[in-house]
């Protein structure tokens, strides 16, 4: 009868009764209670004893089989999520054609301010044009309101001349004549 059996990885194979060793992989873990030689023997060993000692250990065997399922199913997990993830990351080309569409972008953008520059220089001219004749026209206003009130003066100068001439010269001589009688009759 001709079979093969993974035991704690060292693989056993079983053929006409004689048991030969094709592994040699992890022997210090190894739960049988003797050594495996490459020597080969007529019967097979007694791998599944009945005994307390080997109930233990496939027992124990067992068990750490269990958490490396366990630990090999979280490990294929995130493998799985680690690749899925893989596929969205940049590549060197990715990179370089971002930046290469921040260049493009960039000299846009510089076009763009230098462009907006000389238009906002323009509207400036114009709003300097547009202040400069409004203030020579309130400076002309000014100019007007300045040579009305020199008219204005002139005329509150010719008042006061007419007033003097007209009014206090002849009041002036008649309060003389008057003070000059009284003081004159007095004396006499």
């Amino acid at each position: 009868m001709a079979g093969s059996w993974n035991v704690n990885a060292a693989r056993i194979c079983f053929t006409n009764g004689v048991v030969e060793r094709l592994s040699s992989a992890m022997e210090e873990d190894s739960v049988m209670d003797y050594p495996i030689s490459n020597t080969t023997r007529v019967f097979p060993p007694l791998i599944f004893d009945v005994g307390n000692k080997g109930d233990h250990q496939m027992e124990q065997l067992t068990k750490r089989v269990e958490e490396l399922e366990k630990t090999t199913q979280q490990i294929q997990m995130d493998v799985a999520v680690l690749t899925a993830r893989s596929e969205h990351f940049a590549t060197k080309a990715d990179i370089e054609k971002v930046r290469a569409e921040q260049g493009v972008m960039r000299v846009e953008i510089m076009g763009e301010l230098g462009a907006l520059e000389q238009r906002l220089d323009k509207k400036f001219e114009r709003m300097e044009d547009k202040f400069d004749k409004k203030f020579e026209r309130i400076d002309e206003k000014f100019e007007r309101v300045d040579q009305r009130f020199n008219q204005l003066e002139g005329k509150i100068s010719a008042f006061n001349n007419s007033i003097t001439w007209k009014i206090m010269i002849p009041t002036g001589l008649l309060v003389l004549a008057w003070f000059v009688q009284n003081i004159v009759l007095k004396m006499s």
